[in-house]
């Protein structure tokens, strides 16, 4: 699925203003951050693991598409890795600029913007939806990959049941910035078209998952679209107005449906995040 109209360059670079990132150094309030660093202490350790099993000493060459913050791959050069990421320009990578030790690129990619067979892993963690051709990103990888490179690849899921259930209300619809929408189909025939096999794929994250649910029931309600997600940000003060403690208030009484929910609709494949480990293909892609 994909966006239509595409919207122009002018709404894209406003809808990733300030705003987008936080008002910090790191995208959410200090709360959340701690929540979301539990997650990428975990994401760091399968990485470490995958690159492991293809590199001897244990430590290999990372990149992380769309670094964000750099959090995730801080942990990897703790851990000895080389690390590099991308960010669509230098404002929008000033965070990961201060983390120490990181090999950025910023800009539009290209297939010449890192040599063949440069890595041993590839991260582009809820990032392949925002780029405007994934496709070619995709086969940019397995070029940049080193023969047995491992791709993690993190996408929300057009076909789950959150997205059937919420429609236009989905949280993770986040239009004008996601430009793509992927199923379990589309994601194999995208990966195997750009040359990778996939080793895993599951739908189940609470990390996205269940904040994806509340987020769409308040959409549904009929409040400003993803309102709330601006207090995870920092963007707006909870204390300062009572619809955004009400919308407080419902999440909390609804997060026990909504893990549930969450465990339900992943059992049946049908989760509101694709999450793909996928190797390259031992033939080069031409």
């Amino acid at each position: 699925m994909m966006l239509d109209p595409r919207p122009g360059s002018d709404t894209l670079a406003k809808s990733y203003g300030d705003t987008y990132y936080g008002t910090g150094s790191r995208k959410f309030i200090p709360a959340i951050e701690g929540v979301v660093d539990w997650f990428r202490d975990g994401r760091a350790r399968l990485a470490g693991r995958l690159v492991a099993e293809s590199r001897r000493d244990g430590t290999g060459t990372v990149l992380d598409i769309g670094c964000g913050s750099g959090q995730f791959l801080a942990r990897l050069a703790r851990s000895g890795h080389e690390c590099h990421g991308t960010e669509y320009s230098a404002e929008t990578g000033r965070r990961a600029s201060k983390v120490p030790g990181l090999h950025l690129v910023f800009g539009a990619l290209g297939a010449d913007t890192f040599a063949a067979g440069t890595f041993d892993l590839i991260s582009i963690w809820h990032v392949l939806e925002h780029l405007p051709d994934p496709d070619s990103v995709l086969r940019y990888c397995h070029r940049w990959l080193g023969e047995g490179g491992t791709l993690m690849i993190a996408v929300p899921n057009g076909d789950s049941l959150q997205a059937k259930l919420f429609g236009g209300s989905w949280f993770h619809l986040d239009p004008p910035r996601h430009l793509y929408h992927f199923t379990r189909e589309s994601m194999r025939r995208a990966l195997a078209d750009a040359g990778f096999r996939i080793q895993r794929m599951r739908t189940l994250s609470w990390e996205q998952n269940v904040y994806g649910i509340l987020q769409s029931i308040l959409n549904v309600i009929g409040f400003p679209r993803d309102e709330f997600f601006e207090v995870l940000k920092g963007n707006r003060p909870l204390r300062r107005s009572p619809r955004l403690l009400l919308q407080f208030l419902l999440m909390t009484a609804l997060a026990p449906v909504a893990f549930v929910l969450t465990g339900l609709e992943a059992l049946f494949g049908r989760g509101g995040t694709l999450e793909c480990i996928a190797r390259r293909a031992d033939a080069a892609l031409r």
